[in-house]
């Protein structure tokens, strides 16, 4: 007997005709489950059953990928922006021979990304068109970002132009 349980495992991707990005709850997908604000088009999202009921992602919903990674759910401009600006303060300090103050730019840098690494959640992601999926449940077969099974991809987009 299965239990009736509200799950809300979301889906965050790009539209394919104009590219704006969309979110869906994977547990009502289907026809009219998210609309595009932009241009009002309704992706058609093939969601497996066995993706609601164990709440982990083997297909992709939207491109039919078998191929995922997980990485962190914080956007990597913002922790860029923080490298740059941490290792800009640090270099005028070490410019200026203030060496304990450099390190304590870049060590609290470090204390920083902890932190961050401690609170913020996992996105998995879909190499093939980047779908990512919050609130699924941990599958041992996604591992970290390869660049190498990212370029096979990027090749079949690059194809598709």
């Amino acid at each position: 007997m299965t239990s009736q349980r509200t799950i809300s495992m979301t889906l965050t991707c790009r539209e394919p005709e104009c590219g704006r990005p969309i979110r869906a709850d994977l547990a009502v997908a289907g026809p009219g489950a998210a609309v595009c604000p932009s241009c009002q088009a309704r992706p058609v999202f093939r969601v497996e059953q066995a993706t609601v009921e164990f709440r982990s992602v083997t297909r992709c919903p939207l491109c039919n990928g078998i191929e995922f990674f997980v990485r962190r759910d914080f956007p990597q401009k913002i922790g860029l922006g923080l490298v740059v600006l941490f290792g800009v303060i640090a270099s005028v300090l070490f410019y200026f021979e203030r060496v304990a103050a450099t390190f304590a730019v870049l060590g609290s840098l470090v204390f920083i990304d902890g932190i961050v690494f401690l609170l913020v959640g996992k996105v998995t992601v879909c190499y093939r068109c980047r779908a990512e999926f919050r609130n699924v449940d941990y599958n041992s077969g996604h591992k970290g970002f390869d660049l190498a099974t990212s370029e096979k991809y990027q090749s079949i987009t690059d194809e598709k132009k």
